[in-house]
């Protein structure tokens, strides 16, 4: 005979049951069992090779895209933003080392890569001597 819930106070309070849960259990420790499939939009439910980069992972791609292009030393990432298909960095490079270092002339690049971190486009948007508090 089966004795309800109701019946076992001292088990029923602020804790479930562990027999109460041994035939739902069982239901779904057959063989043929399969998980569900995640939801789209939720971390983790892309394929395999399509997830989408993080905001750190993609100005790391930039960077070394970039650096890899041009060959030119970065100074770092400035600004990055998401896009249709990737993200858009702003990455600052050296264009021209000079002594002393503080008359460097930096460039700051906008680098555009895909959700695989590979290069889409990238255009420099101006030059400045290293030192100046404002680029214009």
């Amino acid at each position: 005979m089966s004795v309800s819930r109701r019946d076992r106070p001292e088990r029923a309070r602020g804790r479930l049951d562990d027999d109460v849960d041994e035939d739902y259990d069982a239901e779904y420790e057959a063989e043929d069992y399969e998980e569900d499939e995640p939801r789209p939009g939720r971390r983790g439910a892309a394929p395999a090779g399509s997830r989408r980069l993080s905001a750190a992972e993609a100005a790391q791609a930039a960077r070394r895209e970039i650096t890899a292009l041009t060959g030119k030393a970065t100074e770092g990432v400035v600004s990055i933003h998401p896009a249709d298909n990737g993200w858009v960095a702003g990455v600052e490079l050296l264009e021209a080392r000079r002594v002393p270092s503080s008359s460097d002339t930096l460039a700051l690049y906008e680098v555009e890569v895909d959700d695989e971190g590979d290069l889409v486009a990238y255009r420099r948007i101006q030059r400045y001597p290293r030192g100046r508090s404002e680029a214009s």
